[in-house]
Order: C-alpha cells, then sequence, then structure tokens
C-alpha cells in the first residue's frame, strides 16, 4: 500500500494491520475531542492536530513513518487528506469483504457440495 510516496506493509484484509488501524482510528477521535476542549490559538491547533494524525501513521504503519510522509511540514490540509483517504480505503475494504462473506454464505446455503451431487446423482 502506498502512502504519498512511500510504500509501506499494510494489508485491509491482515486481521492484525485492522486492529492496528482500528486502534489508531479510535486515539484520533478521543485526542481530537480532547483537543477541542482546549483555548489555544490556531497555530497550536493546527500543531496539535498534526501530531495526532502523526501519532496515528506511526502507530497503525510504523514508528517514523509520519516524518518519512510528512517531512516535518505541519499542514492539516495534508495531514486530513491522507488519513482521510486510509479510513475511506478502510470502508472500501470492509465493504468488499462483506460482499465476499455474503456469496459464501449463499453459495454455502444453496449450493450442494459435491458428496451430495455424487449422492444424488447416484440415486437416480
Amino acid at each position: 500500500m502506498k502512502l504519498g510516496n512511500i510504500e509501506v506493509n499494510f494489508s485491509y484484509t491482515d486481521a492484525d494491520d485492522i486492529a492496528r488501524l482500528e486502534k489508531g482510528i479510535d486515539l484520533v477521535k478521543n485526542k481530537t475531542v480532547e483537543l477541542k476542549s482546549q483555548e489555544i490559538k490556531l497555530s497550536d491547533a493546527i500543531r496539535n492536530e498534526c501530531k495526532v494524525i502523526e501519532e496515528f501513521f506511526d502507530s497503525v504503519f510504523g514508528e517514523g513513518i509520519s516524518k518519512k510522509i510528512f517531512k516535518g511540514k505541519m499542514d492539516l490540509k495534508e495531514h486530513s487528506e491522507l488519513f482521510i483517504e486510509v479510513a475511506e480505503e478502510k470502508i472500501k475494504q470492509t465493504k468488499g469483504m462483506q460482499n465476499i462473506y455474503n456469496n459464501l454464505e449463499y453459495k454455502s446455503k444453496y449450493m450442494p457440495n459435491r458428496e451430495q451431487r455424487r449422492h444424488n446423482k447416484s440415486k437416480r
């Protein structure tokens, strides 16, 4: 998977990767709520939000990845866009996996297995 120009080892179908992603998203939600309650200058608010998003990337994709991606720049738009891209991809992949599960459930429910077909054929 690519994050900006950086290739990372991450799969939306790997349970451990998804667990880190879910934990990271919860971290961002909780810290964002906490930060909103503070009265600080806009520049500090932007810097704090960027740090939270960087913490997310480091916890999910590996320590130090945020420095490689953002190169020390504290641009909230850049940080937010990449975070949203990852979150939207998770939603897309989750829907895709749900379709696979639905197809498997349908097939297992309505299509007899090979042994049953042979047994039914031999009865004729």
